[in-house]
């Protein structure tokens, strides 16, 4: 292994330095864009030929610690929450990435956190933080989006082992069961039949998420092309035919007859709007800063307190579980049908879906065929 600092000779007349590295059998050149003037070289030309050796050098000491196996220690002393930061980058804005990193950062606080400060006392002190702030399920979910970014630093020789690791695996968090709040038909029925003033469409896509089981991200930049119409068996019926902006899949969906009910009713709509290419152009987000988002949720608040329904339950995650539940408790539900329906990849995803309501569990407890245990054998 070697590693040498060359000069080259430019038409400019001055010298150019690279380097020329020879390491497992391998030789390659690295040019360090550092020129000097190769006649009367000034007191500017010394300083950066003496860069050029301290980079060799620095070159040369990467490739020892890599050799040994070992762990640089000015790697360790490196910001971990600053290589968090690029780790998320690397993530494609993925929203739980950055929800974690701005819980980092306010744990951190202002001082730096050096790789070498990190051991399983230090991420349980940041569970206790998180725990504090988000729910149990949440905090389990950054940890281990932090689990994925200290692996990374292993493998990157940062350093040695991933404290998480040495985190005894009694004392760590288990993933809790979550109640998912949807609602029956019923209750649906009270929301329609709610006076309240709040913008139509923000309703109709409510409504739309409860019948299709389509996510916020998936109903608010809907397009009518995304709607079809196409013949299976011999019957026509509507189909959404469009990407899930979280599993970024191809779906292709039949639709309800409730949720063509309010295609319909947008499509007469739009001809006295002005025209659009979405099918809820109200609620449309522009910015991409979820301000709509904050909007339409406030405005959900408002037609739950109006129609009695708990404000807090009133959401698109609800409207979503709203149509799994109802499916899967239907005649024609089963996991694997409404699975594919949510576009979920694999069925354990569906699986908390499973837990049916107490009506439905009393219903089939008293479906139950009855005995007479009064009855007398004749002999």
């Amino acid at each position: 292994m070697s590693v040498k600092l060359r000069e080259k000779q430019l038409s400019s007349g001055q010298i150019s330095f690279y380097l020329d590295i020879y390491h497992n059998k391998t030789r390659w050149y690295e040019f360090l864009d550092i020129h000097i003037q190769k006649n009367r070289p000034d007191h500017q030309d010394k300083e950066k030929k003496r860069l050029a050796q301290e980079i060799r050098a620095k070159r040369e000491h990467e490739l020892i610690v890599e050799d040994n196996g070992l762990t640089d220690k000015k790697k360790k002393l490196a910001c971990f929450v600053k290589f968090f930061e690029d780790y998320v980058k690397e993530r494609n804005n993925n929203g739980l990435y950055f929800g974690i990193l701005r819980r980092l950062q306010k744990f951190a606080g202002k001082q730096p956190v050096p790789f070498s400060k990190l051991s399983a006392i230090w991420m349980k002190d940041l569970e206790r933080y998180l725990l504090i702030h988000v729910s149990n399920n949440t905090t389990l979910r950054y940890l281990k989006a932090l689990n994925g970014a200290l692996n990374e630093a292993v493998r990157r020789r940062i350093i040695n082992r991933n404290p998480w690791h040495d985190v005894p695996h009694n004392q760590r968090l288990k993933m809790q069961d979550v109640f998912r709040n949807a609602f029956t038909i019923e209750q649906l029925q009270q929301l329609a039949n709610t006076q309240c003033k709040i913008d139509k469409q923000i309703k109709q896509a409510y409504f739309f998420s409860c019948f299709t089981g389509l996510r916020w991200s998936d109903v608010n930049p809907l397009r009518w092309d995304e709607i079809i119409i196409k013949e299976v068996e011999g019957e026509k019926g509507y189909y959404l035919y469009f990407e899930q902006e979280k599993t970024e899949a191809i779906e292709y969906l039949p639709v309800s007859d409730n949720a063509i009910d309010i295609i319909k009713e947008r499509q007469t709509e739009a001809l006295l709007e002005e025209k659009s290419p979405y099918v809820f152009p109200q609620i449309k987000e522009i910015d991409g800063t979820k301000k709509m988002y904050q909007r339409v949720l406030r405005a959900l608040k408002t037609w739950a307190r109006s129609a009695e329904i708990d404000p807090q339950k009133l959401h698109f995650h609800s409207g979503r579980h709203t149509f799994a539940t109802n499916v899967l408790e239907s005649s024609a539900g089963d996991l694997y049908t409404v699975s594919k329906l949510l576009g979920h990849k694999d069925i354990s995803s569906t699986q908390i879906y499973a837990k049916v309501r107490d009506k439905r569990k009393q219903m089939a407890v008293k479906a139950l065929p009855k005995i007479n245990f009064n009855a007398v054998i004749q002999k």
